[in-house]
């Protein structure tokens, strides 16, 4: 049924959708499309929560992904937040303006699939849940016929992407892996500091825009004083 956002996708309901937020400052327009989300675990053994649900009132709002049949649904996304896999980043060359190599390294630490696994079998027993059964005919992606554990892993191992928030790869510390240190100074270059997300030991537990911003305030304290 046209329940969610998706019908807004059509040019009358478009148009409606903007008058709505020209003179009331209200409707889809003002929204940020995911209206709903939790922590949880996938790991049952962890101490704190490592999948972040996000409940997404639409299907194929997202660019380059395919609506549902009928053009009406919703999404549920979710992401490993504690994950264990580490990768690098390396030069190229000496040319500054050669861009650098990125290599992810995802799933290379088994714990993560697993624990994204996990994460994908909770997500299905909570759109099974009474409160949906008006709403959600049936599960789109992965196909229906996904329901073993081994299967729903072939599926992450094929599908899975990254959120947007690497962290780590320039990260602080004193021991020798380290690049900056707590005064976020780059460990050998004179008058160089970093202060991003890079400097992270490890990913936090969410999205990381916030504590971005602080690192920036705290660089700035320290810049100001020092002496």
């Amino acid at each position: 049924g046209p329940h969610s956002y998706d019908k807004y996708k059509k040019p009358w309901w478009k148009l409606m959708a903007g008058l709505q937020y020209a003179l009331f400052r209200q409707g889809p327009a003002a929204s940020n499309l995911i209206e709903g989300g939790a922590f949880w675990w996938g790991d049952k053994t962890a101490v704190h929560p490592d999948i972040q649900y996000f409940m997404v009132v639409g299907a194929g709002i997202e660019e380059g992904v395919d609506s549902v049949p009928g053009g009406n649904g919703c999404t549920l996304n979710l992401g490993q937040i504690r994950p264990r896999s580490r990768g690098y980043v390396e030069l190229y060359s000496a040319d500054p303006m050669s861009p650098p190599r990125i290599v992810p390294n995802y799933f290379s630490d088994p714990y993560d699939i697993e624990s994204l696994v996990d994460g994908c079998l909770v997500g299905e027993q909570i759109m099974a849940q009474a409160a949906f059964k008006p709403y959600v005919a049936r599960r789109h992606v992965p196909e229906p016929t996904v329901r073993s554990r081994e299967a729903m892993k072939r599926f992450c191992h094929q599908e899975a992407h990254a959120a947007l928030h690497p962290s780590g790869t320039c990260r602080m510390g004193v021991d020798e892996r380290a690049v900056v240190g707590p005064d976020l100074k780059v460990h050998g270059i004179e008058g160089l500091r970093v202060a991003d997300a890079s400097i992270m030991p490890t990913l936090i537990s969410g999205n990381p825009n916030s504590v971005c911003i602080m690192i920036g305030e705290k660089a700035a304290d320290m810049i100001r004083t020092a002496r």
